[in-house]
C-alpha cells in the first residue's frame, strides 16, 4: 500500500495470558507509552485540553484474554498500514499483538455497533450440563451489575448460541455467542451464573474466559 499523510486507523490486537490482569487504564496509559517509544505520533483533538484521537471498542474484563480487541486511533504519520502494524508490535511488550490495521475516512467501520461476541469458557465442574434444556428456558433470570447497582435481568435475548466443546476430568469447554456493546454487554460469567441457577446437576468452578471475535451482526470488523 502507498504511503499515507496520516488520518484514523482500526486496529485490532490480542491480548494473552501474560497480560490478561492488566486493567483498561493501564493498557491505555502502556499504549501511550508505546507509540512515543516507535517516534510515531497521535492526532490531537481540538479545544482547551487536547487529547489523543484514541478509542477502546468494548474494553475487556480484567482476566479475559482475546483475539479480537479493537481501537480507533489517530496517527500523524506516513506509514502504511502493515508499516503501522509492525512498527508497533516491536515497541509493544510481550502479551500484546496488533493484529491488523484499517485506514478510514469516516464512518464505514463503525466500532460503536459492535453488538455481539463469541468467548470460548473453560471451566472446572461438577454434575451434568445439559445445554439444550438450558436454552430451552424462556426466561433466564440473574443478578446484573448497572450503573445503578445490581439487578434482576432477563439475558436469555442475549444469549445467542452456546455449544459445547468438550467435557471431561472435570472440565467443560463451551463456546457461546452473546450481546456485547452498548445496547446490552452479557458477560460470560453471568451466563455461567445463570447454568448453576438453571441446570440443578450443574455447578461451577474456577473458570478461564477468552473471547474469539467481535461482531456487528454476523460479521466482523477486520
Amino acid at each position: 500500500m502507498s504511503s499515507t499523510n496520516g488520518g484514523n486507523y482500526i486496529l485490532k490486537y490480542a491480548r494473552d495470558e501474560r497480560v490478561k490482569y492488566i486493567s483498561h487504564l493501564d493498557f491505555m496509559r502502556l499504549f501511550h507509552r508505546t507509540i512515543r517509544r516507535t517516534g510515531m505520533n497521535f492526532l490531537f483533538s481540538q479545544g482547551f485540553n487536547p487529547h489523543p484521537l484514541m478509542t477502546v471498542a468494548q474494553p475487556l474484563s480484567v482476566g479475559v484474554t482475546s483475539d479480537c480487541e479493537y481501537m480507533k486511533v489517530g496517527f500523524d504519520c506516513d506509514l502504511s498500514e502493515q508499516e503501522i502494524v509492525d512498527t508497533i508490535n516491536k515497541a509493544l511488550p510481550p502479551g500484546y499483538k496488533i493484529l491488523a490495521a484499517k485506514r478510514v475516512e469516516g464512518k464505514e467501520i463503525d466500532l460503536t455497533k459492535l453488538d455481539r461476541a463469541v468467548y470460548t469458557v473453560e471451566l472446572e465442574y461438577e454434575g451434568s450440563v445439559d445445554i439444550d434444556a438450558f436454552l430451552a428456558n424462556k426466561e433466564l433470570i440473574v443478578p446484573k451489575k448497572t450503573k445503578s447497582g445490581v439487578k434482576d435481568s432477563d439475558i436469555r435475548p442475549y444469549v445467542y448460541w452456546i455449544e459445547k466443546i468438550s467435557e471431561q476430568d472435570g472440565i467443560l469447554i463451551l463456546k457461546m455467542c452473546v450481546a456485547v456493546g452498548s445496547v446490552y454487554n452479557l458477560k460470560p460469567q453471568t451466563v455461567i451464573d445463570a447454568m448453576v441457577k438453571y441446570l440443578p446437576d450443574f455447578k461451577a468452578g474456577f473458570m478461564n474466559v477468552h473471547r474469539n471475535s467481535m461482531m456487528i451482526g454476523d460479521k466482523e470488523v477486520l
